[in-house]
């Protein structure tokens, strides 16, 4: 009885479609492939199919509008978008749409391996896309923040450079800390820490001291389950949220 996930591989390069086909075989699952979109679509709606992983860049149907139909068709079916640069809209709205991850080129076996597993295993479950409380609703909490450091990054900055820093920082830090529950569950005590160690290093330069004392402590401590996951994200949104609420409140006082 055939009990190998099967998944489909979607790239409009001949190359690079047969050798991410080649390696995703290698990992003993069983192979769809489709040259663009079109072709993508059409065999989902005739095949089982555990997992996508489409190329963003394509013709006719890029890999951000398939994943639309596939969240819209298959709405629990997790979808990994390959991309052969960093591109923080493309990321922002992969992720707004249900993406369960995010590939840059060129991609790692390692890493492959790791999150086609979770995917597969428990991206029914949408792991990567809870949903948080309004933070309107919230009190502000500057405690969260080392407001000295957001206002000499205020004065320091043009609005405008520093509004762009605050939203890469924002996609990029929600991608590294799925990154680290997902390493978390494998026990991959090395890439917790090198993870938990950049990102806390990014959070303290932008002020958020909370957020950053919680990475530190996991950095040092990789190897215990992390239990709490959702009060991390959490966290995390609420730290952006006061940061931007105050950043709001400073250059208003500046301009004033």
């Amino acid at each position: 009885m055939e009990s190998r996930a099967t998944i489909l591989v979607v790239d409009d390069d001949n190359v690079s479609l047969s050798l991410l086909c080649k390696l995703v075989e290698k990992l003993d699952y069983n192979v769809l492939q489709a040259q663009n979109g079109i072709q993508a679509r059409a065999i989902l709606n005739q095949h089982a199919v555990d997992l996508v992983i489409a190329d963003y860049d394509m013709p006719d149907m890029d890999g951000l509008e398939l994943l639309r139909f596939v969240k819209g068709a298959f709405p629990r079916l997790p979808y990994i978008l390959v991309t052969a640069y960093s591109n923080v809209k493309v990321i922002r709205e992969a992720w707004a749409n249900g993406a369960f991850d995010f590939f840059q080129k060129p991609v790692f076996v390692d890493r492959l391996n790791q999150t086609i597993r979770l995917a597969v295993e428990y991206g029914h479950l949408s792991i990567a896309r809870r949903k948080f409380p309004k933070m309107e609703e919230l009190q502000p909490d500057p405690d969260m923040l080392n407001i000295g450091v957001v206002r000499e990054l205020a004065v320091a900055l043009e609005r405008e450079d520093l509004l762009r820093i605050v939203e890469e920082y924002e996609i990029h830090a929600r991608i590294e800390l799925e990154q680290i529950f997902r390493y978390n569950m494998v026990k991959n005590q090395d890439q917790v820490r090198s993870i938990a160690h950049r990102l806390a290093g990014t959070s303290i330069n932008l002020g958020l001291v909370k957020l950053a004392e919680e990475l530190r402590t996991i950095e040092a401590h990789p190897e215990p389950r992390i239990n709490s996951p959702i009060q991390l994200e959490q966290l995390l949104e609420k730290s952006i949220y006061w940061l931007k609420h105050f950043l709001t409140q400073i250059f208003q006082d500046v301009a004033s």
